[in-house]
C-alpha cells in the first residue's frame, strides 16, 4: 500500500487497472476515472459544506473509499453527504446526454450513479440506507435489514452478472464489480472455518 497524507493507494488499484486495459476496456477508463472523480467531489463538496473532516481517501481493486467524520452530524446531513456522489452522476449524465451529445460519458456516469444507488452495505446506497432505517427506527434494526438486504442484492448482482458472463461471454467486469459487492458481506466466521 502506498500512502501520502490522507490518500491511501492499495496494490490491487494498479492491478485492476492494468487488468481492466488487458482486457480491452482502455478507451473507457479514462471516461470511469472522471466520472469516479466528480462522484467523489459531490461527496467532498457536500461533505465540507456540512462540516465533516475528511479523515482519508483510499483507491482499492473495487473503486474509491471516502471516510470521514461524520460522528455528529445529523442523519439528514449525512444522508445528504451520502447520496450526493450518485446524485452528481446522475445529473451528468443527464447533461452531458441532453445537452452535448456525449452518450458515452452520459452512460459512464449513469452506470456509475445507479450502481452506487445499490442497497449494498460497501456502497452509497446501502449508508443510505442504514441512515434512513436508523433515523426512522435505531442503529441496532438498521444494521439487521442492511445485512439482509445488501447480502440479497449483492448476491441477485453477483448471479445476473455470472449468468450474463456464461451466456455471453463478456461482462467481466461487472462479474468482478459484483464480487466485490458480495465478499465483504460474508460472515467473517464462515470464512475463517473454511481457511
Amino acid at each position: 500500500m502506498c500512502r501520502w497524507r490522507k490518500l491511501e493507494v492499495g496494490w490491487g488499484f494498479p492491478a485492476m487497472l492494468a487488468l481492466a486495459a488487458l482486457a480491452g476496456a482502455g478507451p473507457v477508463l479514462p471516461l470511469a476515472a472522471v466520472s469516479a472523480v466528480c462522484h467523489e467531489l459531490g461527496h467532498l463538496l457536500a461533505l465540507r459544506l456540512a462540516g465533516a473532516r475528511v479523515e482519508r481517501f483510499r483507491l482499492t481493486a473495487f473503486g474509491a473509499e471516502l471516510t470521514a467524520d461524520t460522528r455528529y452530524l445529523p442523519y439528514g446531513r449525512e444522508l445528504l453527504c451520502t447520496l450526493a456522489g450518485p446524485a452528481v452522476n446522475l445529473v451528468l449524465a443527464l447533461v452531458f446526454a441532453r445537452l452535448s451529445g456525449d452518450y458515452v460519458l452520459a452512460g459512464a456516469n449513469l452506470v456509475l450513479g445507479v450502481f452506487n444507488l445499490l442497497p449494498v452495505p460497501s456502497l452509497d446506497g446501502g449508508r443510505a440506507l442504514y441512515l434512513l432505517v436508523s433515523w426512522l427506527t435505531d442503529p441496532m434494526a438498521a444494521d439487521r435489514v442492511c445485512r439482509r438486504v445488501g447480502l440479497l442484492c449483492a448476491g441477485a448482482l453477483t448471479a445476473a452478472a455470472l449468468a450474463l458472463t456464461v451466456r455471453y461471454r463478456a461482462g467481466l467486469f461487472l462479474l468482478l464489480a459484483a464480487a466485490g459487492t458480495l465478499l465483504p458481506q460474508l460472515p467473517a466466521r464462515k470464512l475463517r472455518e473454511k481457511a
